[in-house]
C-alpha cells in the first residue's frame, strides 16, 4: 500500500509541475492559477494518507480496474457475443416477477448496449440487452462481493460501468459492464488521487441517482458550441448525479475529485426548476416537472469548463479554427418538445452511437388507453409511443400542451454584491455559485453607467469543502466580457475604464467569493454582499 501511495503521489507532483512553470496562455482564456494548485496538497495528503482505514471494510476490493484506461480491443469487449452463462431453456433461480425487457434506467433497474440488471431481494440478475442483441436468455445471478452480497439497495448502469448502493449507502463499482461475465470486476475505489481513494456514501436527502459515463471507446468525442468535436480523456468521464432539494439542486458525484457535494449544474430556469425526476447517461441530463415539462442538457466537469488543469477552454469564437478550444459557455439546457398524451414522472435516457450526439428518451405514459412509453431521439422533435401493457409505475402528471415550465419556480440563490472600485462603483445582482453568467454593473465617478458581464466556472479540487458559499474562500475562474462598442465609446471614461481591465472581449477575472465578499484576484474589486438578488 505505501509504495502505491509513493506512485501515486509521485505522479501527481509530475503533473502539477508543468502546470506552475508552463507558459502563459493568451489573455481571457482559461487556466488555472499556482495558488489554486497548490491550495490541492493538503487535500491529496488527506486522501492518500488519512482516510485509508476506510478500504479495511472491504480488503478484497480495494484494487479493480475501474477508472483505468480502456482500448477497444480489449479481451471480451469484441467478437461473439453470448451473454450471460445461461442458453435459453435453462433453469433460472431468478425471483419471480423479474421484467421480460428493462425498458426504463432506473435505481433498481438498469442496462447498457449490452447487458440488462436487475435488483432483486439485495442481489443483482443479469441477462442480455436482448433489445439491441437479440439474445434471449434467463436471469442470471450477477457475482458479487461478500462484502454487500444481498445488502444491496441500488443500482445504475452506463457505459462499461455499474454502480452499486449497499444498505449503509457505501458505493462499489464493476468494470467490465460491456465485456464478457468473465472480465467483470468490482472495486470500493472512489475519490482523490485519480480514483485510488477508499471510497465513499451515497449522500442522504436525494429522491434520485443516476450513473453517467463518457468514454474514449463508447462515445471517442463530444460536441461544444462552436460544433467542434474535442476528444474524451484517456480517464472517461463518470458521475454520479443525485437530484435533491425539492427538484432544484443537480448534484454530481465525480471519483476523480474531491468527497464532498459541492459539485452542482445549474438547473433550468437559473436553478429555480423543480424536477420530480432525473436520469442521465454519457454526460447527458434529463430531467421532468411537474407540469410535464422536459429539459436535457449535455454536462460534466470537463465540459463545464471546470477542468484547466487537463484541457484547454476558451470563451472567444472557436468556430472554424484548426485547433479549436474547448468553447465555453458550455451547452445551455434544451427544452424538449411536450409529449403529446398522458405522462408519468418516471422518464429514462440512454446514449446511442459516438460523439455524444443521439440519446434516446423514454418517458413512461399511456395512449388510447394503452400502457406503454413515449420515446424519441434527443434531436428529434415528434414523440412516438410503444404500448407496454401492465400498470403505470410513476406519478401521473399533470401535462398541457403549452409551456408550464416557469408556473411554481423555487427560490433561487442569487446574490446582490456592490463595491467601490477605482474610478466608480459595480454592481453585482446576480452572482450565484452555480448559475452563470451573472450582469455587472458600472457606474463611473463622472456619471456614466455601462453593463458587463461576468463568466464563472468551478474549479479542480482535491479538498473538501461545503456546496455554495460559505465564510470560506471558493475559488471561480473568471471572465470578464466586454461588449466591443464599449472599447469605441465616444466617452473617454468609458474607454479608460475598459482598457484598464485589459485588452480584447474576454478578460481573465479569477476570483474569490464568500458569503460577505466577492474578491478579484486580477482587477482592484473587492465587493461586499448587500442581499438576495
Amino acid at each position: 500500500m505505501l509504495r502505491r501511495t509513493t506512485a501515486i503521489l509521485t505522479l501527481a507532483i509530475c503533473l502539477l509541475v508543468p502546470q506552475l512553470s508552463g507558459p502563459a496562455r493568451a489573455e481571457g482564456d482559461m487556466d488555472i492559477d499556482p495558488q489554486d494548485l497548490l491550495a490541492q496538497v493538503p487535500g491529496i495528503l488527506q486522501a492518500l494518507l488519512v482516510d485509508r482505514t476506510d478500504m479495511l471494510r472491504c480488503p478484497e476490493l480495494i484494487g479493480g480496474t475501474i477508472g483505468l484506461p480502456e482500448r477497444a480491443d480489449e479481451t471480451g469487449r469484441q467478437g461473439v457475443d453470448e451473454g450471460n452463462p445461461l442458453r435459453a431453456g435453462d433453469p433460472s433461480a431468478a425471483p419471480a416477477g423479474l421484467p421480460d425487457q428493462v425498458v426504463f434506467r432506473s435505481t433498481t433497474q438498469t442496462f447498457n448496449r449490452r447487458y440488462q440488471f436487475v435488483l432483486a431481494a439485495g442481489n443483482i440478475w443479469y441477462r442480455s440487452n436482448t433489445e439491441v442483441t437479440g439474445i434471449r436468455e434467463p436471469w442470471a445471478p450477477l457475482v458479487t462481493s461478500a462484502c454487500f452480497a444481498g445488502r444491496l439497495v441500488g443500482i445504475s448502469a452506463d457505459d462499461d460501468e455499474l454502480i452499486a448502493v449497499d444498505s449503509d449507502r457505501w458505493v462499489y463499482g464493476m468494470d467490465g459492464a460491456l465485456r464478457t461475465p468473465q472480465q467483470f470486476n468490482w472495486s470500493l475505489r472512489w475519490g482523490p488521487l485519480f480514483w485510488t481513494g477508499p471510497g465513499r456514501m451515497l449522500p442522504t436527502g436525494i429522491s434520485t441517482w443516476s450513473w453517467s459515463v463518457v468514454s474514449q471507446v463508447e462515445d471517442l468525442t463530444w460536441p461544444d458550441d462552436a460544433g467542434n468535436a474535442h476528444a474524451v480523456g484517456a480517464g472517461k468521464v463518470s458521475h454520479i448525479w443525485t437530484l435533491s432539494h425539492g427538484g432544484q439542486r443537480l448534484t454530481y458525484l465525480d471519483p476523480w475529485l474531491a468527497k464532498d457535494e459541492s459539485y452542482e449544474m445549474c438547473g433550468p430556469h437559473r436553478g429555480r426548476f423543480r424536477a420530480v425526476n432525473m436520469s442521465a447517461s454519457g454526460s447527458t441530463i434529463f430531467v421532468v416537472g411537474p407540469h410535464g415539462d422536459l429539459f436535457t442538457r449535455l454536462y460534466d466537469f470537463d465540459i463545464a469548463g471546470a477542468d484547466p488543469l487537463f484541457f484547454d477552454y476558451a470563451y472567444a469564437d472557436q468556430r472554424g479554427l484548426a485547433k479549436p478550444r474547448i468553447q465555453l459557455p458550455s451547452p445551455a439546457w434544451i427544452e424538449q418538445p411536450k409529449v403529446p398524451g398522458t405522462i408519468t414522472s418516471r422518464i429514462s435516457i440512454h446514449k446511442v452511437g459516438r460523439g455524444a450526439i443521439h440519446r434516446q428518451l423514454r418517458v413512461e405514459g399511456r395512449r388510447s388507453g394503452q400502457v406503454g412509453y413515449w420515446h424519441k431521439d434527443i434531436r428529434a422533435r415528434a414523440w412516438s409511443f410503444t404500448p407496454t401493457g401492465g400498470a403505470l409505475v410513476g406519478r401521473v402528471l399533470d401535462n398541457p400542451a403549452s409551456d408550464t415550465s416557469a408556473a411554481g419556480l423555487g427560490g433561487g440563490e442569487d446574490g446582490r454584491y456592490v463595491g467601490t472600485v477605482p474610478g466608480g462603483t459595480v454592481t453585482i445582482a446576480d452572482f450565484n455559485t452555480y448559475c452563470t453568467p451573472s450582469t455587472v454593473r458600472v457606474r463611473l465617478t463622472t456619471g456614466e453607467s455601462f453593463t458587463l458581464r461576468l463568466h464563472t466556472v468551478d474549479n479542480i479540487r482535491e479538498f473538501r469543502r461545503a456546496r455554495g458559499l460559505d465564510t470560506q474562500p471558493r475559488m471561480f475562474n473568471g471572465t470578464l466580457e466586454v461588449p466591443p462598442a464599449l472599447r469605441s465609446s465616444a466617452d473617454p471614461q468609458v474607454r479608460a475604464f475598459v482598457t484598464k481591465l485589459g485588452s480584447g472581449r474576454f478578460i481573465k477575472a479569477n476570483l474569490d467569493g464568500t458569503t460577505s465578499r466577492l474578491v478579484f484576484r486580477t482587477q482592484p474589486w473587492r465587493l461586499s454582499f448587500v442581499s438576495p438578488g
